[in-house]
């Protein structure tokens, strides 16, 4: 699926050549449209129509959430709006109630933001944190796993390598042993297909503002059902915590109007407008659909196809492509981390 230059400002009125390398994908106008439109109303004449103005933060909030189950097949209320990836990998970690001696796995290769909230969890309460290794096989995860392990923290796609790790295996292999699953899916949401009926993770967290295009400052945070009754409790809670906030009764009594699942992790006001522009461009994803995905990988192949021609280089990235992310390495220029927003 070719989606033309004038979609996107950002390449409208140049000749640059785009390659989107998992840091921030640029929004097409109808997604700054749909953002400028909403902060317009919301910013001004909302304000005459008294609470007609939560109304439309309120539905603003719910098309971001409804767009982003459409992608992630799943449930409006499986799913609490983030500011990103890192804010939602950070709920995640936070939300065990932790003890000294935990366990917590992940792998060397993990962005900052996943394994620095895991860092600050076994800095806080004690766990302990044990880093494998690639390549991350259900294998190598399930010979890790200890009685002491409650968390198993990953990445849907590696962001160095842009390889798709057989998610739906380790998120069933941690389950049968009672290990919970939190996925940085950063590069996985408008990357690759997501789909967590299949996938079946404790926790996703992804952000929209690389491959689905959207404004940064919003994104998402899944929670499988039932996980509050299973233990799992919020840091971050407030009148939005809340089925109905006129409930709140300042001497307490108000957890019985909690929010029994995802949104429970909604805490406060979030700007309306980049939930307008997160919804049209989970929307736009959700359009292309297979298609689009399809097209990633094939563009990715295109530019391995390309780069394996060219003296010195080798690739680093899986072949056939997993996903829109190519890693390569040129003999004789350093190798150097990356650097991620997230």
């Amino acid at each position: 699926m070719d989606l033309p230059r004038k979609l996107f400002p950002a390449l409208a009125d140049n000749s640059f050549t785009y390659l989107n390398s998992g840091g921030s994908g640029p929004p097409t106008r109808e997604t700054i449209e749909a953002m400028r439109e909403l902060d317009d109303l919301c910013s001004g004449p909302a304000y005459l129509e008294g609470v007609g103005l939560y109304a439309h933060q309120r539905d603003a909030y719910a098309r971001a959430r409804g767009a982003a189950a459409r992608l992630l097949n799943t449930a409006p209320d499986d799913l609490a709006l983030t500011t990103s990836s890192t804010h939602g990998m950070n709920l995640g970690t936070f939300s065990i109630d932790w003890r000294e001696g935990d366990g917590i796995l992940s792998a060397r290769p993990e962005h900052p933001g996943c394994l620095v909230p895991l860092h600050e969890a076994a800095h806080r309460y004690g766990a302990e944190v044990r880093l494998l290794d690639p390549p991350i096989t259900p294998e190598k995860i399930a010979a890790a796993i200890t009685p002491k392990t409650r968390l198993v923290a990953l990445s849907h796609v590696d962001w160095t390598t842009g390889e798709e790790l057989a998610l739906r295996e380790i998120c069933s292999l941690a389950r049968e042993r009672g290990v919970l699953t939190l996925v940085d899916g950063a590069q996985g949401a408008g990357n690759v297909p997501v789909d967590m009926q299949s996938l079946d993770p404790d926790m996703y967290a992804f952000t929209g503002h690389k491959w689905v295009l959207g404004p940064e400052g919003m994104g998402a945070l899944y929670v499988r059902p039932g996980l509050f009754e299973e233990g799992l409790h919020s840091t971050n809670i407030g009148f939005m915590s809340l089925t109905d906030p006129a409930a709140f009764d300042a001497e307490g009594g108000y957890r019985e109007k909690l929010h029994t699942g995802a949104r429970r992790f909604e805490s406060s006001t979030m700007s309306p407008a980049l939930a307008a522009g997160f919804a049209a461009a989970a929307e736009a994803v959700e359009e292309r659909g297979a298609e689009g995905f399809r097209e990633i990988r094939r563009r990715a192949d295109g530019l391995m196809d390309l780069l394996s021609g060219q003296p010195r280089v080798t690739i680093r990235s899986p072949r056939p492509a997993h996903s829109g992310l190519v890693a390569f390495e040129i003999e004789g220029v350093p190798r150097k981390r990356p650097r991620r927003n997230s």
